[in-house]
Order: structure tokens, then C-alpha cells, then sequence
């Protein structure tokens, strides 16, 4: 193996799945931070990343048992399937590594607990891949609605759609239709980044109503899921994720006192009850950067990621209530933390 030079300043991770979104990972930091920098790949077929790999001068394998035990590595990064995230996730722990997974962390309420509690008591770091918390306009909207600027928040409406069908990006060989995967449509690969930004801003779910259908495409995909849910504040919330349309995102939360909109990722929108409207164009960030530079910054000053554990367990609890609620046909309440 060759040897890897070090930079104290720099963390060195090893990323696990060099697919479509694994490389996005490394092109986001590859040659373009000062904090961080990928050394290390493991792939279940490394013929297929070869090329990949010494283009961007990774050290390949298909052997994560001897990347965990390598102490050039500081991090590890799953860009795996969502059904192998527990498992991996406790296994790295579990060999002391820090750890940045990509969501959803698992399939379950359950999945996701067993999976926190193995890195809180490890104690490594732990880095959900909730990228859109890093965008300067949400940032924005935290601050406003902490300040008490929306008043009492009463609603909020969310939309993350994209097209994925008729063999752009989805195809029936590719994992994420296979069964389990993927459930309710874009659920795990949009709406859940929703999801997760609604808890950020309005705080945890209490419960969810939800349904879902496949209208147009001809894989085995739902292409349009509607959820309503209900917070713990008493506050309500919808949201649509489509994999059959052109790309969308937006969200809008409603105050007594106005309302912010976000439309795409950086222009936010401030509408008072009384006083003239406003709106921000906030310059454009790369996401996956920031999330991967402040897991470095984790690994480097041993501080808890900042995105907080119990969200994440909230947003699982969310997840998994969806689909049960698809099934039941009628409200669902979450399961509560331990």
C-alpha cells in the first residue's frame, strides 16, 4: 500500500461505494479543499472504479476490514445502498473510526437507534449526510424563525421533485428500485431531506398521514407521495416528492406574523403580514463540500457534528411512519425516543 502523505490540518477519508453519488462526494472536495481529502476507496467490483480511482489518486480495494484497521484513515464515508447503512455503520464504529453516512442512516426507526447508539458508544464521530442544512438560505430561515420574526409558526410545505424514469437516471438493474430500497417513490432519495429540514426548523414530528401511487412510470416506482404530518408544537405540515416531473425544490414555512418561501437553493423569500416584502439571493455553496469540510472539522477538534442525533432518530421514526401509514390508510404516530 502506499503511503499517504499527512497534513495535520487535513482529514483523510476512505469513501465506501465509488458509485454515481460516491464520486459526486470526492469531485465535491478532490484537489479543491484545504480540510479534507479522499486516500481511500473500497468497491465491491474495483474493475469498474479503476479508472476513477487513479484518476483521483485513491488507493483501491474491495477490503473494508483493512481500510478500518489503516491509521491514514481518519473517517470513513458510506455512499452505499440505504438497506446496508446499520450494518456498516456499527461495524466502523465498532473499529473506533469516524463515521459520515449518507441518508437515510437506515429503513427503520429501530435501524436508526441501533445504529446511533453504536457510535455514541464508541464515541466517534458521527456525520448524517443532511446536506441541505449547509445552505446559506436555511441557515437564514433558522435564525428568523428563532428570533421570533415568523411569530408562532403554524405551517409548513415542502416539494422536492425530480425525473427519474424512462431510463435518465433510474433503470430496473440499478439498486435503488430494488425492492425494500426505495419505498414510497422519492421518499429516501428527496423527500427526506425534507423532512429533515422541517424537524430543523419547526422541531421534532409527532405523527404522519400519507399517500402514494405510480402514474406513468414503467418501472417498478412510485412516482408521486403526498404526506401531511403533524409536530410536536402543534404545527402542521405537507409535503409532495415526484419522480416524474421536472426538477423542484421548495419550502415554505407560514408564520402569524408571515412567511418565508425557498425556491431552489439559494433564493428565499420574506412576506410580512404588515411591511413590504423581501428576498434574498444567496450565492450558490457546494453542499456536499460543506457537510464533508464540517466532518473534517469533527474529526480534527473531536466536536459533535452539527447536525443533532435526535433529529435524525425523529426523521427515521417520520420515515418509517409513512410507510406504515401507506399501509394502514390512516394517521400514524411516531415512536418516541428511548
Amino acid at each position: 500500500m502506499r503511503k499517504i502523505p499527512h497534513d495535520g490540518d487535513v482529514a483523510r477519508l476512505a469513501l465506501v461505494g465509488p458509485g454515481r453519488w460516491g464520486r459526486i462526494l470526492v469531485a465535491s472536495v478532490q484537489g479543491l479543499s484545504e480540510r479534507v481529502m479522499f486516500t481511500h476507496a473500497v468497491a465491491r467490483s474495483p474493475d469498474k472504479a479503476l479508472c476513477w480511482s487513479r484518476e483521483n489518486d485513491i488507493f483501491l480495494s474491495d477490503d473494508l476490514a483493512s481500510v478500518l484497521k489503516d491509521p491514514e484513515v481518519d473517517g470513513i464515508v458510506l455512499a452505499t445502498p440505504h438497506s446496508q447503512h446499520e450494518r456498516q455503520i456499527v461495524q466502523v464504529a465498532a473499529a473506533g473510526k469516524d463515521v459520515f453516512c449518507e441518508k437515510p442512516i437506515a429503513l427503520t426507526h429501530r435501524g436508526a437507534k441501533t445504529a446511533v447508539d453504536a457510535v455514541r458508544r464508541a464515541d466517534v464521530i458521527f456525520a448524517p449526510g443532511h446536506n441541505r442544512r449547509f445552505l446559506p438560505a436555511v441557515a437564514r430561515m433558522k435564525s428568523m424563525i428563532r428570533s421570533g420574526d415568523l411569530g408562532r409558526i403554524l405551517h409548513v410545505e415542502g416539494n422536492m421533485s425530480s425525473h427519474v424514469g424512462f431510463g435518465e437516471v433510474y433503470t430496473p438493474e440499478i439498486w435503488r428500485v430494488a425492492p425494500g430500497e426505495s419505498p414510497a417513490g422519492g421518499l429516501a432519495a428527496a423527500g427526506i431531506h425534507v423532512i429533515d429540514l422541517m424537524i430543523h426548523l419547526l422541531g421534532p414530528i409527532g405523527s404522519v398521514i400519507a399517500i402514494s401511487n405510480r402514474l406513468v412510470h414503467q418501472i417498478d416506482h412510485d412516482d408521486v407521495t403526498t404526506m401531511m404530518f403533524r409536530f410536536e408544537n402543534d404545527a402542521t405540515g405537507t409535503l409532495a416528492t415526484m419522480t416524474a416531473t421536472a426538477r423542484n425544490f421548495r419550502l415554505q414555512v407560514f408564520g402569524e406574523k408571515g412567511w418565508l418561501e425557498l425556491r431552489g437553493e439559494n433564493d428565499l423569500t420574506w412576506t410580512p403580514v404588515v411591511g413590504t416584502p423581501q428576498t434574498w439571493h444567496h450565492a450558490e455553496v457546494s453542499m456536499e463540500r460543506a457537510q464533508l469540510e464540517a466532518f473534517a472539522m469533527s474529526i480534527k477538534t473531536r466536536s459533535v457534528y452539527p447536525v443533532p442525533l435526535d433529529d435524525v432518530i425523529n426523521g427515521l421514526a417520520a420515515f418509517e411512519g409513512i410507510l406504515e401509514s401507506l399501509k394502514s390508510k390512516s394517521w400514524t404516530s411516531l415512536a418516541q425516543p428511548a
